[in-house]
């Protein structure tokens, strides 16, 4: 065979394989919110992919992450433009086929992306310049189930307080999704953690990972176990998802010159008493993530560090809670009712 007509078949065969990857006419299941509501509002169909535009890539999603911000936007509490709408933030996969101009990225690469809403797919198009490179001995079930949280965790711990050693601090719901991982990090800074929990199973589970100080909401007090542990003094910070029913009786075990960070309400948005805050200055902190890690390169420094935490054991996600996608509407029941521990993912 002379040269011409090998190089005239290798250019073929490159065509037909751009073809291929182009052309995916590929079915996906796929959870959508039919309208804002309860978790019955989530749908599972059926729907078939475009192929890949510029800059795009199709992923075949192994492992998909659900977070407590899934349920507000489920909800209403934070309203879509229109409905039905995506669902979901973040995934890991494999991508399955390139679009044109993308560059850094080829088939058979292991992938996972935070923040790119439509997650609650079986495959889905999505910008390649969402994705980052998943590290081999990182798995699919620890990305989707780390990536979100710990970037939260991150945000919370560096920014909104620096946790140092000797620190005592309070850690609301500290066996959810984001309160576990904040807990071991804190906890891995040097600090002690006081960590609240919503029944006795919690907190023998908390109690079994190695934390001294946790209160079961249903029987104890926590202003009485604090006030123990600090030995009056009060807490340098504290950090509270739950809202409306812990956030100001967690202000008023707060030492003077501490901080409060409020970074979820699942049980209702409290009143914010300014005016006694300022009087006490107790630094009042309501992160937002997406104000955090306003570019890309910041999203990869955390990115990084998080997978190193993973490595070192102090992350651990080695078993989070799995639904299958199709029951999306039965996991969200599950953590709005507090039956979950850890971080829930969904796998196609």
């Amino acid at each position: 065979m002379s040269f011409v007509k090998l190089a005239v078949l290798s250019l073929q065969f490159i065509k037909i394989k751009r073809e291929i990857e182009m052309n995916t006419n590929k079915s996906s299941g796929v959870v959508s919110i039919e309208h804002t509501g309860s978790p019955d509002v989530l749908k599972y169909q059926t729907t078939i992919l475009k192929e890949a535009g510029e800059g795009e890539v199709l992923i075949a999603q192994k492992s998909i992450g659900v977070n407590f911000v899934d349920i507000f936007f489920r909800n209403g509490t934070f309203p879509m433009e229109a409905y039905p709408a995506p669902i979901g933030s973040e995934a890991a996969g494999v991508i399955e086929a390139v679009g044109p101009g993308v560059k850094d990225f080829v088939v058979g690469d292991r992938v996972a992306y935070p923040f790119s809403v439509g997650a609650y797919a079986e495959s889905r198009i999505i910008p390649a310049a969402s994705l980052f490179k998943l590290p081999d001995d990182i798995s699919f079930d620890q990305a989707a189930a780390v990536l979100v949280k710990g970037l939260t965790a991150h945000m919370l711990l560096k920014q909104s307080y620096g946790v140092k050693a000797g620190d005592i601090v309070l850690i609301h719901a500290m066996t959810g999704g984001v309160g576990t991982l904040l807990s071991a990090w804190a906890r891995a800074l040097g600090a002690i953690v006081i960590g609240t929990v919503g029944s006795a199973t919690k907190k023998e589970l908390a109690l079994k990972r190695g934390f001294e100080h946790v209160v079961d909401l249903q029987s104890q007090d926590f202003a009485e176990v604090v006030n123990e542990v600090t030995q009056g003094k009060g807490l340098d910070a504290v950090y509270d998802g739950t809202g409306e029913a812990t956030f100001q009786k967690s202000i008023e075990l707060i030492k003077a010159g501490g901080s409060a960070i409020l970074y979820g309400w699942l049980s209702g948005m409290p009143i914010i008493n300014a005016e006694e805050m300022e009087q006490r200055k107790i630094q009042y902190v309501n992160p937002a993530l997406y104000k955090y890690l306003e570019n890309r390169e910041k999203i990869a420094l955390a990115v990084t560090g998080i997978f190193n935490l993973v490595r070192e054991g102090i992350l651990d996600v080695q078993k989070p809670t799995v639904y299958a996608l199709a029951d999306a509407a039965k996991a969200h029941a599950d953590l709005e009712s507090r039956k979950t521990t850890g971080s829930i993912i969904l796998k196609p």
